[in-house]
């Protein structure tokens, strides 16, 4: 068995080295994440572009103008006309 300040020295290079695997291990993380994130950003992109742009087969629709009929009115008034009853007054 070593000195005392040996025995410090290897858990202290352990203790280092198991703290750079961790960060090596959030780097990976993180990593896989931003590049999972920017793909689905990127078919999200691309299928915006496609629908506003290059999907446009149909054409524009034209404004439906509101159809007026005008049904013939009999104007011709009897020359003698009698009140309604009850209006007299």
């Amino acid at each position: 068995m070593g000195t005392e300040k040996r025995e410090r020295q290897k858990a202290n290079r352990a203790l280092k080295q198991q703290q750079v695997q961790q960060e090596a291990g959030r780097r990976k993380t993180f990593r896989i994440i931003a590049i999972g994130v920017g793909a689905v950003a990127a078919v999200f992109l691309i299928a915006w572009i496609a629908s506003n742009f290059v999907a446009n087969d149909d054409p524009a629709p034209t404004p439906v103008d509101s159809v007026v009929t005008t049904l013939p009115v009999d104007v011709t008034v009897p020359a003698e006309t009698t009140p309604a009853t009850g209006t007299e007054g």
